[in-house]
């Protein structure tokens, strides 16, 4: 019975709404509906079209050579930053006499980045390069991390 009247009340409310309530929404659209006036052909034809290069455009640009900025003539100063191509090695493990080095396996005598790998012991890797000598260990200083022994 509730549903009834319900209908009932929400049709009767449907039919006797006036047709004029949507009104502002057909003159909404009646104010877009005229075509838009783009531009004439004269404008068209004066506009220039990006897209195509012109042979007399291409001789001008090669005329016209812009001035590099030289550290005489430049307001700004210049300077040369040399960088050093550093390379960090991350020792994970060691297995006999190999070493897996940034995810890596490398074996006594293998060649990482310039580095020789010259010495591979139970705890530490030995890289060298010249006079130069890298270790790598498996010790850390960190005193929060627990092993459980089983």
């Amino acid at each position: 019975m509730k549903k009834l009247s319900l209908t009932l009340l929400l049709s009767a409310t449907y039919l006797l709404s006036s047709p004029n309530e949507l009104k502002w929404v057909d003159e909404q659209i009646e104010a877009i509906k005229p075509p838009r006036v783009g531009l004439d052909q004269k404008a068209l034809q004066a506009i220039k079209d990006p897209f195509i290069l012109l042979v007399a455009d291409q001789e001008e640009k090669k005329e016209k050579k812009p001035k590099l900025n030289t550290k005489k003539n430049s307001p700004y100063n210049y300077k040369k930053k040399i960088r050093k191509k550093s390379y960090h090695f991350r020792l994970t493990a060691i297995m006999n006499k190999s070493a897996l080095i940034n995810g890596k396996w490398y074996r006594e005598g293998d060649h990482i980045h310039g580095y020789k790998i010259s010495q591979v012991n139970s705890r530490t890797v030995t890289l060298t390069n010249g006079h130069k000598r890298i270790t790598l260990s498996t010790i850390t200083k960190k005193t929060n991390l627990k092993f459980n022994k089983k």
